[in-house]
């Protein structure tokens, strides 16, 4: 990918996806106003409300960063501002993290043509990756991802169980089985009206790694978004992840700063 392409779907990612103000899940609501475009969801969680863009430079950010730290204070809710290399100023994290946020992570935006075929991968004897839609396929894809996070995900299951329910031709889930044992899982979202699909909690349990059950996860999705005729996908790449990505033909596009601000009494 040349810089003057990486330059060109960065800035569509800018405009179709970060600066995008609408949802067509009914569980959250968008509001924008002058230079900001703000994201609030179904709890107070900071992985339900955030801030997906505002206009910030040397001269206003101390008074966006307050106000907007005001505005979630007062409807009790944390909130999620996601940091991107391109933004300004430069030290944004930086003053963020003064004013009380925390870095909840940092992770690479990396994006992959789909017109890009990717390599074959051959799985063991016995296995298969295949897509799921009922109660029963849902409850193998959040049993692995409690054992790979350690935690309970019944969040996760009821917050997909209602998108599939409403949104079913943008979301799919897909598990990987071993001899009948869901041993991964991962989903993809597709942006509608946009060209553009992001890729979801690829994990796989510990003593399944290295034997590409991410990379045929990775495949099988890349494949939903082809017959959708989605241009490009996006993943926001962890340390582990990123480098089986770029195997597979991702690009990095942009370093991501996931900043949380808590307001007191508010978990």
């Amino acid at each position: 990918m040349s810089a003057s392409s990486s330059s060109d779907i960065l800035a569509r990612f800018e405009k179709l996806v970060r600066r995008r103000a609408v949802s067509s899940d009914p569980a959250w609501r968008m509001e924008s106003g002058e230079g900001f475009l703000r994201a609030l969801g179904p709890s107070p969680s900071p992985f339900d409300n955030s801030l997906c863009w505002a206009h910030t430079d040397e001269e206003n950010v101390e008074a966006v960063i307050a106000a907007q730290m005001a505005y979630f204070r007062s409807l009790g809710r944390a909130f999620m501002w996601k940091v991107y290399t391109q933004d300004s100023p430069s030290d944004l994290e930086t003053r963020l993290l003064r004013a009380g946020f925390e870095v909840q992570a940092h992770v690479t935006l990396v994006v992959l043509d789909t017109a890009r075929s990717q390599p074959a991968t051959a799985l063991p004897p016995g296995v298969e990756i295949r897509r799921v839609d009922d109660a029963t396929g849902l409850a193998a894809a959040m049993k692995v991802q409690e054992v790979v996070w350690s935690q309970d995900c019944q969040w996760l299951h009821d917050a997909l169980k209602e998108e599939l329910r409403t949104q079913p031709d943008t979301l799919s889930i897909f598990v990987g089985w071993s001899e009948g044992r869901p041993v991964c899982s991962s989903w993809i979202r597709i942006e509608e009206g946009a060209p553009f699909a992001s890729l979801w909690g690829g994990s796989v349990l510990p003593d399944f790694r290295g034997r590409g059950f991410y990379r045929a996860m990775v495949a099988a999705r890349a494949e939903v978004a082809r017959q959708r005729d989605i241009a490009h996908l996006y993943v926001e790449a962890g340390d582990m992840s990123r480098p089986i990505l770029e195997r597979l033909g991702f690009q990095a596009l942009s370093q991501v700063a996931k900043c949380i601000y808590r307001p007191p009494g508010v978990a």
